[in-house]
C-alpha cells in the first residue's frame, strides 16, 4: 500500500510525495548512491556503474541497495508503490531487450536518465523479469510514478497484457487496480467541490447546510487503494498557492497525512499496517525530507552535503525516536 504525488511552487520547483504503508518495517533507512557506485545487475551478473549520484529510502541485502524510491541529482524522481494481484513480470530474460527485475527498477530509471521523454524512450526496449535477489526475497510485485523537475510524469505497469506506461495528467498514484481505471473513476465524484452548496428548495421544503465542508459530501474516507487515489487527486487539484519551498514541504506532508494508515486500523493476516514513513522529494536542490511513522518531527537529508564522486553506499542515519520542542 502507498501513494505518491507531485505539486509545484509558484516559481516551478517540484516536490514528490509519497507514503509507504506497510505492516513492517524492513530495516529502510535514507540511501545515497555516488556517482562512482558499482552495482551487480541480477539478471547478467555484471557490474553497472553511473555519472548521477542519487538519494532515496531503502534496504541493503546482501550487499545489494533495494531501493523504495530516490532522486538523482538531476532531479528525475521514481516511486515504486504495491501493485498485487495485477503486476506481472517475465519468467525468463526475453532476447532482444534489456531486461530489469522490479527491485532494480527504480536504479535503473534515476541512474540514466534525467526527463521523462528520455525514459519512455528507453521504456520501448525493457522488460521486467522475475529474478529474486535471493531465496529468501520474493520479486516485489510493483508499479512506478516517474516525475522529472518539471513536474511531467508518467505510470509505468507491467500487467500480462502488456507493459503499459501512462502520461499522468492527476500527478497522482496509489495501488491497484490499473491506472487507467483509476482515472475513469474520478469520474464519479465530479460535484465534489471545497465550496459550499447553496440552498435550494424541493417542493416547499428549503434545504441548507449548517456547517463547513459539506461540498465534500461523497468523498470517501477508507484506507482502500481507490479511495486513496480520489482522495489525494482532490486534495492536489484544490491545493493553496505555494509561495516557497518550505511551504510546499509543509503542504506535502500535510497532503501526505491525508491518505496516511493509523497502526491497526486496517489488518492485514493478523499484522497492523501504518504508514511506515512519509517522504518529500525537493526535486531541484536534491533535499530528501522524512518523518516516519516514531518521529513524525520532519527530517532532511541533503545529498549535495555529500561527497558525489565517491564510490561507495552512504548509509544515513535513520530517525525513528519521537523528537518533541519542550517549550518551558
Amino acid at each position: 500500500m502507498c501513494t505518491t504525488f507531485s505539486i509545484q511552487t509558484k516559481d516551478g520547483n517540484n516536490f514528490v510525495g509519497r507514503n509507504l504503508d506497510l505492516a513492517y518495517n524492513v530495516n529502510e533507512c535514507p540511501i545515497i548512491l555516488p556517482r562512482n557506485y558499482l552495482l551487480e545487475d541480477k539478471v547478467t551478473g555484471n557490474m553497472q556503474t553511473t555519472d548521477k549520484a542519487l538519494i532515496g529510502i531503502g534496504t541493503v541485502i546482501d550487499d545489494h541497495p533495494s531501493l523504495v524510491d530516490a532522486m538523482n541529482e538531476n532531479g528525475l524522481v521514481c516511486a515504486g508503490l504495491n501493485f498485487e494481484g495485477f503486476a506481472h513480470f517475465e519468467e525468463k530474460p526475453v532476447p532482444g531487450k534489456t531486461n530489469i527485475t522490479p527491485y532494480d527498477f527504480i536504479y535503473w530509471v534515476v541512474s540514466n536518465y534525467d526527463t521523462i521523454n528520455e525514459v519512455k524512450s528507453a521504456l520501448s526496449n525493457i522488460d521486467l523479469v522475475d529474478v529474486p535477489l535471493n531465496d529468501q526475497t520474493p520479486v516485489p510485485t510493483l508499479h512506478w510514478m516517474i516525475t522529472d523537475k518539471t513536474g511531467r510524469s508518467i505510470v509505468v505497469e507491467k500487467t500480462k497484457e502488456q507493459l503499459a506506461v501512462f502520461d499522468n495528467p492527476v500527478g497522482v498514484m496509489t495501488n491497484q487496480p490499473t491506472f487507467d481505471w483509476h482515472l475513469m473513476n474520478l469520474n464519479r465524484y465530479l460535484s465534489i467541490s471545497p465550496n459550499q452548496p447553496e440552498p435550494v428548495k424541493w417542493s416547499d421544503q428549503l434545504l441548507q447546510i449548517h456547517g463547513v465542508g459539506a461540498g465534500t459530501l461523497g468523498l470517501p474516507g477508507d484506507s482502500h487503494s481507490v479511495t486513496r487515489f480520489v482522495r489525494i487527486a482532490y486534495a492536489r487539484a484544490h491545493m493553496p498557492f505555494l509561495e516557497d519551498d518550505i511551504s510546499a514541504v509543509t503542504q506535502c506532508m500535510h497532503m501526505l497525512d491525508y491518505v496516511k494508515m493509523v497502526k491497526a486500523g486496517v489488518l492485514t493476516e493478523g499484522m497492523e499496517e501504518k504508514t511506515t514513513y512519509s517522504a518529500c522529494m525537493d526535486q531541484q536542490n536534491g533535499i530528501y525530507y522524512y518523518k516516519n511513522y516514531g518521529n513524525s518531527r520532519i527530517n532532511a537529508v541533503n545529498m549535495h552535503k555529500e561527497d558525489l564522486n565517491g564510490d561507495e553506499l552512504i548509509k544515513c542515519h535513520y530517525l525513528t525516536t519521537q523528537d518533541i520542542n519542550y517549550q518551558n
